[in-house]
């Protein structure tokens, strides 16, 4: 029989999923960004040989989440533009639940989900596993390596009189705080929600 969860229930079994892993993990999520926590679970699976599968559907992934992505061995990362399913699963326990995979919903929004077991529920938990099958099929394989960012490009000309060094400004940054993609700014370096 499937479990309601709140939010601390939620991120609980999400964890618990990542922790219960044995040979497959599915994280299914429009928004990624890990937090602390989770990322250093995923990274156990993967040390255990569990092969990580993330699906995900909104934006593009921030550098700092690429190489954290890329440091972990046995990991595939699929792109579905339309995605707004979040459900997570390992061989026996699944969350389906309104939370992202990212750092921001786990510690601010109130969320709520619903766990299940294989075990208990076999037919439900079925339905959810072909699905998100159907959802790969139809996905984006993207690679995965480390990237490095660049904070200005250098142009050079050469002018009659001589060489000049000119600077190109950057026109999108990154929130200190959350990494959020922001127009560059010095003055004003935090998103919205981190301001």
């Amino acid at each position: 029989m499937a479990e309601f969860l709140t939010t601390n229930g939620t991120s609980y079994h999400i964890e618990n999923v990542i922790i219960g892993a044995k040979k497959k993990l599915f994280l299914v999520s429009p928004y990624l960004q890990l937090s602390k926590t989770f990322f250093e679970r995923l990274k156990d699976s993967a040390n255990n040989n569990v092969q990580i599968i993330i699906i995900y559907g909104k934006d593009e992934l921030k550098p700092n989440e690429r190489n954290s992505l890329a440091e972990l061995k046995k990991i595939e990362l699929y792109f579905f533009e339309n995605l707004h399913a979040k459900c997570y699963f390992n061989e026996s326990e699944m969350v389906i639940t309104s939370m992202n995979m990212f750092e921001f919903s786990e510690k601010n929004n109130r969320e709520m989900g619903v766990f299940i077991t294989k075990q208990k529920d076999p037919e439900l938990f079925e339905k959810a596993v072909n699905e998100t099958h159907s959802i790969i099929k139809s996905s984006e394989l993207i690679g995965l390596s480390k990237v490095k960012r660049q904070l200005f490009q250098v142009k050079m000309s050469k002018p009659e009189q001589g060489i000049t060094l000119g600077r190109k400004k950057p026109t999108r940054g990154y929130c200190i705080r959350c990494e959020q993609r922001i127009p560059y700014d010095p003055e004003k370096p935090y998103c919205y929600l981190s301001f």
